[in-house]
């Protein structure tokens, strides 16, 4: 049994070395005082210990009297470090992920120039032809492009008429689902970042 108070005061001195609260020094005479946090506060875990000091001043551990001794001249010291608990595990609500309709090249047709700034981005090249303004998107599988037509003739206000894709290397020939697919890509990254 004393072993067993050796080992239990050795590693309530261990944990509390590992904590920065400074242990407090009670008389182990006094009823303890057990007080319940308020709603919402962590809990407070304690670590008891028990030195007994004795007469001659020495201090040891255990219940107090000395084996072969007549007398029990000692009085007990019991030292209570709070060591904060850890807090409750708070569940963070998960926010619904916004998924974006794919992008579409022919919903565009009919658009104005800003429509398209917002889902594709600034155009590679802007190139004029006469009242066609011509806007070149490039990506790693195709390039597009979109035909600007003024809305009516003598307008300055231009949509877009139409759309084509064409191979990114001269001469190849182009995949329209991996073109559509990069063509979304790039939109979903796009307004992601917005």
């Amino acid at each position: 049994m004393r072993h067993l108070h050796f080992y239990l005061f050795g590693f309530a001195a261990l944990v509390a070395a590992c904590q920065p609260v400074t242990p407090t020094t009670v008389n182990s005479k006094a009823a303890p005082t057990i007080t319940v946090a308020p709603e919402g506060q962590t809990d407070i875990d304690l670590v008891v210990s028990t030195v007994t000091k004795t007469a001659d001043g020495t201090a040891g551990s255990g219940s107090g009297t000395e084996a072969g001794s007549g007398t029990n001249n000692s009085s007990e010291e019991t030292a209570i470090a709070a060591i904060p608990g850890t807090p409750p595990v708070q569940p963070t609500p998960v926010q619904p992920v916004k998924v974006q309709p794919p992008f579409r090249p022919k919903a565009m047709i009919g658009s104005a120039s800003i429509f398209l700034v917002r889902d594709l981005g600034i155009a590679t090249m802007i190139r004029q032809e006469g009242p066609i303004e011509i806007w070149q998107y490039r990506f790693a599988a195709c390039v597009v492009d979109f035909f600007f037509y003024p809305v009516n003739q003598g307008s300055s206000q231009l949509v877009i008429k139409d759309w084509d894709m064409r191979s990114a290397v001269i001469g190849g020939r182009v995949n329209e689902g991996k073109c559509l697919a990069a063509m979304d890509q790039h939109h979903q990254k796009l307004v992601a970042g917005s």
